[in-house]
């Protein structure tokens, strides 16, 4: 399993709210994705919001995360930006391969996005 390293990851409250404030949002029915794009990175970061309201045993919010980031690290044609994405309340109730599907269709919405 590769490595998510600082560099690539929205660590302090700062990041997070210039991506919350200044924000595209795509959504659907597991998580919402919000995107900045800052022309000072010179490569993609991602953070993740997965609250207690998603599940209230970690277990389950760390396998959210954990395929959250798999899907990250598994782009190779996204925009360089800062994403967060949110999982929604409930989302603990799909399977690893339909979030996973959740998920490449939310990247895929991202692409569309950059297009237009």
């Amino acid at each position: 399993m590769e490595e998510f390293p600082k560099g690539k990851r929205l660590l302090t409250r700062l990041d997070y709210s210039r991506v919350f404030s200044k924000s595209k949002r795509i959504h659907n029915c597991a998580f919402t994705l919000l995107i900045h794009f800052n022309n000072e990175i010179n490569h993609s970061k991602l953070g993740l919001v997965v609250s207690k309201k998603v599940h209230k045993t970690a277990v389950q919010r760390n396998r959210i995360k954990r395929l959250i980031r798999e899907s990250f690290r598994t782009k190779q044609n996204l925009k360089q930006a800062e994403y967060v994405i949110m999982a929604k309340p409930g989302s603990s109730n799909y399977n690893n391969a339909e979030l996973l599907t959740l998920l490449n269709q939310l990247w895929s919405q991202t692409e569309k996005n950059n297009e237009q």
